[in-house]
């Protein structure tokens, strides 16, 4: 069994091999680890942005797939790139 972690410090793990994030490999994933994003900028995203909705497995384990997250982030660069042409 091999040991996911992010590297450095207290990183969160990311799981790369399941593709599954948590809260904190989220925020890592989409920020960076020198700056990550706010935990409460992803849930003002699940309200207003369409972002994918995660997936509660326990009271306290809650993950977001890595593919829709992927997805997302892509359909709002092909957005993007549309608004600039134009």
């Amino acid at each position: 069994m091999t040991n996911d972690t992010a590297g450095a410090g207290n990183a969160p793990a990311i799981n790369e091999t399941a593709g599954y994030l948590t809260k904190g490999s989220l925020c890592a994933f989409l920020g960076g680890k020198d700056k990550p994003l706010g935990k409460s900028t992803i849930n003002d995203w699940i309200k207003k942005a369409g972002f994918p909705k995660p997936i509660r497995l326990s009271q306290t384990l809650i993950l977001w797939r890595l593919s829709e997250v992927v997805t997302w982030v892509e359909e709002r660069a092909a957005a993007n790139s549309k608004e600039g042409a134009e």
